[in-house]
């Protein structure tokens, strides 16, 4: 007698039947709720501070920031949770996110990401790099904790500090904003600020276009210059239009490098002389005549003496500027609104 044979439905009917076992357990595996849940809810905590130039850290405040599981490249990170540093810079975010695999390789690479964007009751600021394309096609994921490998529940990175000129943007930008509600009692005026890092084009230095701030890649984030350039933007934005502001840049020459005892022409010297009289510079540094005011660190001079021999304040310094679009564009100018509207020079 011949080996015994199996029919072809019998056959059949046996793959069928180990394909359904098969898929039932990847099932199981993928689908059970506490391999989900249990294993893909993270919750993340830690503080971020900024190095400073100079020395010292300040609290990252306030900032918005993502939870993160990083994957092959920054386009495809998967975004478990968004929130906010404290005042401290201290943060909490609980998020749930995975990847595809078997085992301990389906619990997510958590990361927090700061964005530096920050809304408040006193300031609206953004600061980002300039050529975002290089955040793709370079896999740049910006200021962040370390990330952790396949955690399970919860993720503590302790004390994080970045040393980058993002941060310190941020940190000391935002505190100008917020100076200057404290100051005049108002807003920045052009609302949302928008800070842009690393740009290419910058002649050495920075600089600010209309109401958005420019700064090279070496530069160094001081109080003093966060508040000059802030100025230019409030008194940019209160003297007209983004197309008054191109024709004044042609008009008055604003691209180029300046000191306080530069001479250049009334609308220049102004435009510097009011930032540096914000900022608190040029003290005492000032050209003979001091009536020449195609020289800025008189302009500066002369607006500190204004203001102090009619007692006017910060707030009404600004008002004058808001009163007088398209009109201020000398010290001159500037005195003579001043007596119109306070009948003081």
């Amino acid at each position: 007698m011949g080996c015994p044979t199996t029919r072809p439905g019998g056959r059949r009917l046996l793959v069928a039947t180990a394909v359904v076992a098969a898929m039932a357990a990847v099932l199981v595996v993928v689908l059970t709720p506490a391999a989900v849940n249990g294993r893909r809810t993270i919750t993340a905590t830690g503080r971020f501070l900024c190095s400073m130039p100079g020395g010292g850290t300040k609290p990252i405040a306030g900032s918005s920031i993502r939870l993160m599981n990083k994957n092959a490249h920054v386009a495809i990170d998967q975004k478990m949770a968004l929130g906010a540093t404290a005042a401290d810079g201290s943060f909490r975010l609980r998020g749930r996110g995975g990847d595809f695999a078997i085992g301990k390789g389906r619990r997510p690479d958590p990361y927090v990401r700061l964005t530096y964007t920050s809304v408040g009751s006193d300031h609206s600021l953004d600061v980002d790099i300039s050529r975002g394309i290089l955040r793709a096609l370079g896999n740049y994921r910006g200021d962040k904790t370390p990330t952790m490998r396949n955690k399970k529940h919860s993720a503590n990175y302790g004390t994080v500090t970045i040393k980058t000129l993002e941060c310190q943007a941020y940190v000391r930008f935002r505190e100008a904003m917020i100076e200057f509600k404290a100051r005049t009692g108002r807003n920045t005026p052009g609302g949302f600020l928008r800070v842009r890092t690393r740009v290419t084009f910058h002649g050495g230095t920075e600089y600010t276009l209309y109401d958005a701030i420019k700064l090279p890649r070496k530069s160094t984030v001081t109080r003093t210059m966060a508040t000059h350039e802030l100025a230019h933007v409030a008194r940019h934005v209160l003297d007209g239009s983004q197309s008054h502001f191109a024709r004044d840049v042609l008009k008055y020459g604003y691209a180029r490098r300046h000191s306080c005892d530069s001479r250049t022409n009334l609308g220049y010297a102004f435009n510097e002389g009011w930032a540096e009289y914000w900022a608190g510079e040029c003290v005492g540094d000032t050209v003979e005549p001091l009536d020449d005011y195609k020289v800025e660190g008189n302009v500066a001079t002369a607006l500190r003496s204004l203001q102090s021999r009619c007692s006017t304040t910060d707030g009404k310094m600004v008002q004058v500027l808001e009163r007088s679009p398209l009109n201020v564009h000398s010290f001159q100018d500037f005195r003579k609104r001043h007596k119109d509207l306070y009948k003081c020079e």
